[in-house]
């Protein structure tokens, strides 16, 4: 169970170039021709970097295991991005796994593959063209019959069931002020929808997954008071009375609430809250209206499953930040720590039966591998399952990984000490000459400890690349996440800023030379960072910036939540549109375009309802009546992220020459 401060944003830097749900650019035999070898070729400073091995070496990615199913269902993509079923037994070999769907699923959106062990049917909520309109959608992996189950606007979380009959899900209704949600119950073998219950303003279902009671007499559901994302809280729905009930405390704060789908027993449900300081597992007894805190972490909860050892439950947990993983098994309900042992890798559960789980294993120095665990009150046993062939490695690892912590502008009001910022430093194996070294720093979703082709790519063209934690980040608490609440475009920046400066004295690398990239919030936080206008909220930062790389960022914030299809994380993130306008314009990259330093380019899909493209075609138009250096680069049919093997070459082939003409002027 993981719910990051960046769900409502987080399919660009960590989903960018991603197929059916995978983290990155997968990676398959080298092609045969020569003219497709040539077309895998981009060059950078003298050097020649293939990216066959990155983007086609291990083509897999939107791996789902299911003990049920006794499969693996997972992605591949080449000419097309496909859906391949694998049996589990033995040593699956993902070379083997067979097509069950004709649909290339370049084209669409799939979020979340569940399988269904009551119809033996896959779930996911999904879209048809990349337009971010997402329903419930339904496979059959026999017949291959794909159906659109749903049609509403977006859907924010479904669950089924205990017997995996009936759909309870959020549907969200209208649009910007109208905005509503409506808690529905789709009839799987008829079809039929039945409306329970409409939200209102003072408590939205936005983001909401319902958990079905055990005897099926209501589900317990996440809802926002006023549609503020740090007031997450939880009500109870009863599907006879059609009524809701408020079970937790209004008045605090805590951030998406997550509530698990199996409960302890008919009147119990477990759910994750931050309301602490950081994200902690929970009981809740709906008879007695008593809230108990089984875990009392000092570092967010990561991933969570529950197990059975010997006929008894208990919790599989991890704590997991970008710095360490630990690794608990908790006594239930107590929540008391039976079994504690530190992670060099970070896991995430995938499914679970009895004492055993399939999990994912992976780091910044680890691009991938699924494991299966036997647990036990005393130990865990774990057996490689999926891996990424050895001489593939060899290729791909370019970048050594080393963890920085960098002072910036404030003080720390824990420590009353100047704040310390958690980064990661790539340094490439095969480094430029000291004459041509960049640095590339990540604007905005950096620090993490899972691994990044991207980096890896950039590393085998020589550039370093930083990957900090600036204030808002996920992984250090509720308030450090908090930090950049209602002021976006803010003190986060002047963090880039810092570690620009950090990292520039670091490596003895000249600010021409220092380039900041992002996308989604990110290409926002790019844009801001070269158009900053020189002080914030009281604080000065400046640098010369030689250039920026934004993908799917917005421009003008007032126009983003006119338009996008996010507006509550507006409101959030940066201020009322309604009555903070002045600020916001103050805060919008295109309203600063005379300022810009360096040179710029703009990437954005053509087919973006999450951040529209007029984010960049804006930002382009004006940066050009000011004579900067800018560069719009759009794909057609792509939604916010980008999707499809030659989309993915052409992606980074517009990077490289970006950088190769920008670093050879600013040479000059």
């Amino acid at each position: 169970m993981k719910l990051l401060k960046f769900i409502l944003l987080n399919f660009f830097f960590v989903g960018l170039l991603s197929c059916g749900g995978g983290t990155e650019p997968a990676v398959s035999d080298p092609p045969t021709t020569t003219e497709k070898d040539n077309s895998r070729m981009v060059s950078f400073k003298g050097r020649t970097i293939d990216l066959t091995p990155y983007v086609e070496g291990f083509p897999y990615s939107g791996f789902n295991p299911y003990y049920a199913a006794g499969k693996l269902y997972y992605m591949k993509r080449g000419a097309t991005t496909d859906l391949l079923e694998l049996d589990l037994s033995g040593n699956p070999d993902l070379t083997k796994g067979k097509k069950i769907s004709d649909i290339d699923y370049a084209t669409r959106n799939v979020w979340g593959i569940r399988y269904n062990k009551n119809d033996n049917h896959l779930y996911w909520t999904g879209d048809e063209i990349n337009d971010e309109v997402i329903n419930l959608t339904r496979l059959n992996p026999k017949t291959g019959k794909v159906e659109k189950l749903t049609d509403v606007p977006y859907i924010f979380g479904y669950q089924w069931n205990e017997a995996g009959t009936k759909v309870a899900y959020i549907a969200r209704l209208g649009d910007k002020a109208n905005r509503l949600s409506e808690l529905r119950i789709l009839d799987l073998k008829t079809n039929e929808e039945t409306k329970i219950i409409q939200d209102k303003a003072e408590m939205r279902y936005t983001w909401g997954t319902p958990s079905w009671q055990p005897d099926g007499k209501g589900v317990a559901v996440t809802a926002l008071k006023d549609a503020d994302r740090t007031y997450g809280n939880i009500v109870y729905v009863d599907f006879d009375e059609k009524s809701q009930t408020l079970l937790t405390d209004a008045s605090k704060k805590r951030s998406f609430p997550g509530i698990f789908k199996e409960w302890l027993d008919s009147n119990t449900f477990m759910y994750v809250s931050n309301e602490d300081g950081f994200r902690n597992i929970y009981s809740y007894n709906i008879s007695t209206k008593k809230s108990n805190q089984l875990t009392k972490f000092t570092t967010d909860l990561g991933t969570s499953e529950i197990v059975t050892i010997e006929g008894k439950k208990y919790m599989f947990a991890t704590t997991s930040s970008p710095i360490e993983t630990q690794i608990y098994l908790l006594d239930l309900p107590s929540g008391d720590i039976v079994m504690q042992k530190k992670s060099d890798v970070s896991i995430g559960v995938y499914d679970s039966d009895g004492d055993k789980m399939m999990v994912s294993a992976g780091s910044n120095a680890s691009m991938f591998r699924i494991d299966e665990m036997i647990v036990s009150k005393d130990k865990l046993v774990s057996k490689t399952v999926v891996d990424v062939p050895k001489e593939l490695k060899e290729k791909i690892y370019n970048a050594t990984p080393e963890r920085i912590t960098y002072p910036t502008f404030d003080i720390d009001e824990k420590t009353g000490k100047t704040r310390e910022l958690h980064a990661y430093l790539y340094k490439p194996k095969n480094p430029l000459p000291a004459k041509d070294q960049i640095v590339m720093i990540q604007s905005f979703y950096g620090g993490g400890n899972n691994f990044s082709t991207r980096y890896q790519i950039l590393a085998d063209a020589g550039i370093y690349v930083l990957s900090p934690s600036p204030r808002g980040s996920s992984g250090f608490g509720k308030d450090f996440s908090a930090l950049n609440d209602k002021d976006l475009g803010g003190n986060e920046i002047i963090d880039v800023f810092y570690a620009a400066k950090y990292i520039s004295e670091k490596l003895n690398i000249p600010a021409k030379n220092i380039g900041v990239f992002g996308g989604s919030h990110g290409g926002y936080a790019t844009m801001r960072t070269l158009t900053f206008p020189g002080e914030i909220n009281g604080n000065k930062a400046e640098f010369d910036w030689g250039f920026g790389l934004s993908h799917a960022g917005f421009s003008d914030i007032i126009h983003f939540y006119e338009n996008c299809n996010i507006p509550d994380w507006v409101t959030l993130e940066a201020g009322d549109p309604k009555t903070e306008a002045a600020k916001l314009n103050d805060r919008s990259p295109l309203y600063h375009a005379d300022k810009m330093k360096g040179h710029l380019l703009l990437t954005h899909g053509t087919n973006d309802s999450r951040v529209p493209i007029a984010g960049s075609t804006m930002m382009t138009d004006s940066l050009k009546k000011y004579n900067k250096n800018v560069k719009l680069v759009t794909f057609e049919g792509q939604g916010h992220g980008i999707k499809g093997l030659e989309n993915t070459v052409t992606f980074y082939q517009t990077w490289f020459d970006f950088l190769e003409e920008v670093t050879n002027e600013l040479k000059e």
